[in-house]
């Protein structure tokens, strides 16, 4: 298998995200990584030089993928994408693992595909109020239903979250909504997972199946739905199979967790209902 060559990169003074990347791209066979530098308008086939490592990061740690590359990263995606993650395996980024952080990336970003989803196609009110009972409303406001800003419970401050679970840089420690402009909110935050959705999913979808996988993406990523056995059954035609594989979508630190037994459970049997 053909490999691009590295050029003018300081191993050495990269962050263990940057590293990552790079192992990515070394990984890839040349016609692949040609790909990515065409679909980031990069010149120069062949070459990983700066540009072109500083182009991939960003492309894969922006919306509408926002993937961990981070050591702890790299190990929970290989472990969710069954990528033998053991011993030796332990966070190293071969070919297989390149290639699935590749088809992640390519399928997030495909656009035009001729997707039934629509790339205009927006969430439906079941779904919306799937969301919104997965978010939650948190710091409501006794007396209203307004509800105020608070911290992240990691640093005790930013990113600071109102509503349904809004972050960004209108919410400060003294912002405070109505539950009308927390719903504006969260549908605007939806908006990318929507579009990743309509970009990945070749197959026709009900208005509650896009729903679902718009929860679905909205609490896992775009990047982990792209890379998905879920999308690769989807798209396979097989609907049923991939309404059995919202369940496996549940661990987190080795164990199952409640809440998202709960969501997945909602998830299927919104995509299930006609």
């Amino acid at each position: 298998m053909a490999t691009a060559s590295v050029q003018n990169i300081d191993s050495s003074a990269l962050s263990p995200g940057e590293r990552n990347a790079l192992a990515i791209l070394a990984a890839l066979p040349v016609d692949d990584l040609n790909a990515l530098k065409t679909l980031m308008k990069l010149g120069t086939p062949g070459v990983i030089g700066p540009s072109t490592l500083a182009a991939f990061t960003k492309l894969a740690t922006s919306p509408p993928l926002s993937l961990d590359l981070s050591d702890a990263g790299v190990n929970a995606f290989k472990a969710a994408h069954q990528l033998g993650n053991t011993g030796a395996s332990a966070g190293a980024i071969g070919p297989q693992t390149a290639g699935v952080y590749y088809q992640t990336v390519t399928a997030a970003f495909a656009g035009g595909n001729g997707s039934t989803s629509g790339p205009g196609r927006t969430t439906n009110a079941a779904g919306l109020r799937l969301v919104m009972n997965s978010e939650g409303y948190a710091k409501q406001v006794p007396g209203s239903t307004d509800v105020v800003a608070y911290p992240d419970p990691g640093t005790g401050g930013a990113p600071w979250t109102i509503g349904y679970g809004h972050t960004g840089s209108d919410v400060t420690p003294t912002t405070r909504i109505t539950q009308q402009r927390a719903v504006e909110l969260l549908q605007s935050d939806l908006r990318a997972s929507e579009s990743a959705v309509a970009s990945a999913v070749t197959v026709a979808l009900t208005d509650n199946q896009f729903a679902a996988l718009v929860d679905f993406v909205f609490n896992v990523g775009a990047g982990a739905f792209g890379g998905s056995t879920l999308l690769r059954k989807l798209n396979a035609g097989d609907y049923a199979g991939a309404a059995d594989e919202f369940g496996k979508w549940v661990f987190g630190g080795g164990q199952a967790l409640p809440g998202l037994v709960t969501r997945r459970n909602a998830e299927r049997a919104l995509f299930l209902t006609p």
